[in-house]
């Protein structure tokens, strides 16, 4: 016996078809098919557009469908199959054309952010544990204080802190009058300076030729003793640790599960996992292959250990340039994710972006404080503020076109376009979470977040001919306004 798709019926009594599909590379354990099914059907059930939904099973194949009407009529059919390897998503809209692309994306990403918090909601939870071969022990921990604003402003690469010293300025205006400028300006140029110290600051441990691979152990077990394991085995962990790295890496050798497994029941039944998955990534071959085609020397690189993924490069030049990876990045991506990651950060060191940001953000103060200020006097605050409203979503839109030209950089460099877009969509997986219809609302465009919308980021890269893009910056422009204005009309 086979299942298949079927078709639907609309409103006039024919049909309409299946017109677009996405893959997922999940594998669905067949003991957890049918709580996953539950899981998504009590989830679905709670769209106030349901119209009705079905589900069938076959031979460790199974089909979700189901039906979503808007409010003027439209039909969207969806169909989720779950094949032993993967995951297939299905839709047939009505009218055909009733659904923009960028809606696709959306709901692809929330189908996916469902399907894989369901397995994190499961019984079992993980455990990562980092070491490179000449490491200090780097116990992992909350990012929190001072060190938690820096990261915050290194991932925003560095607009966010040329906002705030320019919020500041108002503040010290007050104080020092028509010599703020030029103080403010003065220390803008000291922090971009000295940004690769900053970057640097906030790694735990550096990559080097002869510090080149992160091993991470993902110690899994049930979630219910998860706790009792923080409780009781995280505060010995460094000298577990050690013990591991003694056995191991420091003889040379690479880590082992067993000797892992052996160690962990030394000190105490309850810290031994069910089972330990080792990872190893040479992350400076990574870099270092990266910078030769970028054709610069290898940066320095810091490694900061949090869970989230996510990587940062800054600095004048290249010269100059330091660049973080997160160990959440090693461990929830592939070896080509992590280049294509990497080489967006390169992106932005070769065209300087940070010391064009920092540029183009004091020529809008200044020329706020010494023409539109005077100017506006008489207008009261209302039309400041405004007028501060409207550059600064101006000075974020500017900054996307950056953002944009190094996606078209790193999928060029690497000639792998699909696989940055395949990074993005986790990482996008990550910080969204419970908000993935943000993700298509036309709003994204104009807020104050260097990003492009996540969706038209994807949707660009899936769709790109590297060999076609000219000059990456021009294309860029030209693909952000366009994005922009179709997102105006809703698509």
């Amino acid at each position: 016996m086979s299942i298949s798709l079927g078709e639907h019926v609309k409103g006039n009594g024919t049909e309409h078809t299946w017109r677009r599909s996405i893959t997922i590379d999940i594998k669905v354990p067949p003991e957890q098919l049918n709580t996953l099914l539950d899981y998504l059907t009590s989830a679905i059930e709670k769209n106030p557009h349901l119209s009705y939904l079905t589900r069938s099973t076959a031979e460790g194949i199974a089909i979700l469908q189901y039906r979503l009407v808007a409010t003027d009529g439209s039909l969207l059919d969806v169909a989720v199959k779950f094949l032993p390897e993967k995951i297939e998503i299905y839709y047939a809209p009505y009218p055909p054309e009733s659904v923009s692309e960028k809606d696709y994306v959306g709901l692809d990403m929330e189908m996916e952010a469902l399907i894989r918090s369901y397995f994190a909601d499961q019984s079992k939870a993980s455990l990562f544990l980092v070491f490179s071969p000449k490491m200090n022990l780097v116990p992992g921990k909350k990012e929190g204080g001072i060190k938690k604003v820096i990261s915050s402003i290194i991932f925003g690469n560095f607009l966010y802190l040329f906002m705030l010293i320019l919020l500041v300025g108002i503040f010290l205006y007050q104080y020092f009058q028509m010599l703020t400028p030029l103080l403010l300006v003065g220390l803008q140029f000291i922090i971009i300076i000295f940004a690769n110290k900053l970057i640097a600051y906030r790694g735990e441990f550096d990559v080097t030729p002869d510090n080149a691979t992160i091993h991470i152990a993902e110690l899994r077990m049930r979630r219910n003793e998860f706790d009792q394991v923080i409780k009781t085995c995280i505060p010995k962990m460094t000298l577990i640790k050690k013990e591991i790295y003694d056995l191991t890496l420091a003889l040379g050798r690479e880590l082992d599960p067993e000797i892992i497994v052996k160690t962990l029941n030394k000190h105490g039944p309850v810290c031994a996992p069910e089972f330990v998955r080792v990872k190893t990534v040479d992350v400076y071959r990574i870099v270092s292959d990266l910078a030769s085609k970028f054709k610069f020397q290898v940066p320095r690189i810091t490694l900061l250990n949090v869970l989230p993924p996510n990587a940062a490069a800054t600095g004048i030049s290249p010269s100059r340039a330091t660049v973080l990876i997160t160990s959440g990045l090693i461990a929830q991506m592939d070896e080509d994710e992590i280049k294509a990651v990497l080489a967006h950060e390169f992106s932005h060191v070769r065209a300087r972006d940070p010391l064009i940001l920092m540029s183009l953000a004091t020529l809008e103060y200044l020329t706020r404080v010494y023409i539109v200020w005077p100017a506006l006097a008489t207008f009261g605050l209302f039309i400041d503020f405004a007028y501060l409203f409207l550059s600064f979503t101006l000075l974020f839109f500017v900054a996307k076109f950056l953002e944009a030209r190094a996606d078209l950089d790193a999928a060029i460099i690497t000639g792998q376009p699909k696989v940055l877009a395949s990074s993005l969509r986790k990482l996008g997986l990550w910080k969204y979470q419970s908000r993935v219809f943000e993700l298509v609302n036309s709003g994204e465009w104009l807020k104050w977040d260097p990003h492009p919308p996540l969706y038209y980021r994807i949707r660009t890269l899936e769709n790109l001919d590297p060999s076609t893009v000219g000059n990456t910056f021009i294309a860029a422009i030209k693909g952000c306004v366009r994005g922009f204005l179709d997102s105006l009309h809703g698509r």
